[in-house]
């Protein structure tokens, strides 16, 4: 790989998907229509990365992927020349540390408001993008409250509940919203000790203290609601929606320009909502001609998205047509030590209330609900075949009628963010070096 290839281009996409940066882009474009380059990888990040983190995880695993082709002394074919492609989009979370006791926004000296209180109000922001204005104005005021009322948890549901509205383009699921299952679905989150990782999302991990506020409704009896985790449930499905936007009216229509534009392989890489990135992306239309290889690292997605049935809908998974328009079978990695794709995804991103009766999860091979994640569950319903990750220089057999491959990582994956290793780094070159 070339020295300059970890800082070829990164392109950023805004909220709604549009490339605020025309000019770079119309660069890489150029860039692949001119420079003999013989593969394209896209790579995206996930939640909860900002400039420098996002870029700090593309060098690191670009960097450790060369590093461990030089000590395993791994080839590529004569005249290699890639194009790495980062795409950066706005996917910040609310922050909430195991000490942090709440927002005092109004209270005290203006200059103790830190950088947490900040950024928070920027994610509740976000959420009032889509509201009328008086709306938006309390649900500033019940974001701010140390504890929720039972009145209050509604009023806050109804108010979010147009983030929970829009169909879900993965199973097709249309259902009403209604406020006392968000409400419920909450209180079930806060009750246990819960830790959504970089999802943004945490009630501690020590239980309630004694004499705090307890969020449990237990036969119908409310006890008081922590409103920060219940927004930061909201601002799940808000990113989740985002990275729908970014992938299907930004990340595909670059992808298909670069299809069009030149001969090169185009590999796409993405991680936990950057997954739902390619997958969007690659779903979004026709394109030009398939895309060489797809690796989904722990995919925020539903597991059941390539699915030929989703069970209740009589509908295929949403991202169903992407094992088409991909030649190499599609690797994802899944694992039981990822906390959040395992333990508490399927409970944040439901939407119908049928999921009501849905578990916490046990063990990885008994997914709890249609909306259990493909990162914490692997692929299901496709022609799928699971398998054990492989460490370097274990040869994939893998079988060009076997569209999908979930690669089981508990040995090399110990956490969402742990996907830059050398058994992932092997699986993508796996993919390209053949």
């Amino acid at each position: 790989v070339p020295s300059r290839g970890l800082g070829d281009v990164y392109k950023r996409q805004d909220k709604k998907g549009t490339c605020v940066g025309p000019a770079t882009r119309a660069h890489l474009v150029d860039a692949a229509r001119t420079g003999g380059f013989t593969d394209i990888f896209i790579f995206s990040h996930g939640w909860n990365n900002d400039w420098s983190v996002a870029t700090g995880r593309y060098e690191h695993f670009l960097k450790g992927y060369m590093d461990m082709r030089t000590a395993h002394q791994l080839d590529m074919p004569a005249g290699y020349k890639p194009l790495l492609v980062g795409v950066f989009w706005p996917s910040t979370a609310l922050v909430l540390g195991e000490d942090e006791k709440g927002p005092a926004i109004a209270a005290g000296d203006p200059g103790a408001v830190d950088a947490a209180v900040a950024e928070q109000l920027e994610e509740v922001a976000a959420l009032a993008d889509d509201l009328e204005a008086d709306d938006a104005a309390r649900l500033y005021e019940l974001a701010q409250k140390e504890a929720l009322d039972h009145d209050e948890a509604l009023e806050l549901a109804g108010i979010l509940k147009p983030v929970y509205a829009e169909p879900d383009n993965e199973l097709g699921d249309d259902q009403p919203v209604v406020a006392q299952e968000l409400v419920d679905v909450w209180a079930r989150m806060q009750a246990p000790p819960v830790d959504l990782d970089d999802f943004g999302t945490a009630a501690g991990s020590g239980g309630t203290a004694a004499g705090a506020p307890q969020a449990a409704f237990i036969g119908g009896l409310l006890k008081k609601l922590d409103p920060r985790p219940a927004i930061r449930m909201a601002t799940v499905y808000k990113m989740k929606d985002r990275a729908g936007k970014v992938g299907a009216r930004g990340v595909g229509a670059l992808l298909r320009e670069l299809l069009a534009a030149c001969a090169a392989r185009v590999h796409l890489v993405g991680h936990s909502y950057g997954g739902k990135i390619v997958l969007s992306a690659t779903a979004a239309g026709a394109l030009p001609r398939p895309v060489e290889s797809m690796l989904l690292l722990q995919p925020a997605v539903s597991h059941l998205c390539f699915a030929e049935h989703v069970p209740g809908t009589g509908r295929a998974g949403g991202y169903r047509a992407v094992l088409k328009r991909v030649k190499r079978p599609i690797l994802c990695t899944f694992s039981s030590h990822d906390f959040p794709l395992t333990k508490t995804f399927h409970l944040a991103l439901r939407r119908d209330q049928d999921l009501g009766e849905a578990q916490i999860a046990g063990a990885a091979d008994k997914p709890p609900s249609p909306y259990a994640a493909l990162g914490g569950f692997g692929p299901r319903g496709c022609g799928e075949q699971l398998i054990d990750i492989h460490a370097v220089d274990a040869p994939y057999a893998l079988d060009s009628a076997v569209p999908i491959y979930g690669l089981r990582g508990d040995a090399a994956i110990s956490g969402h963010g742990d996907i830059s290793n050398e058994a992932t780094w092997w699986a993508l070159y796996s993919l390209v070096a053949h």
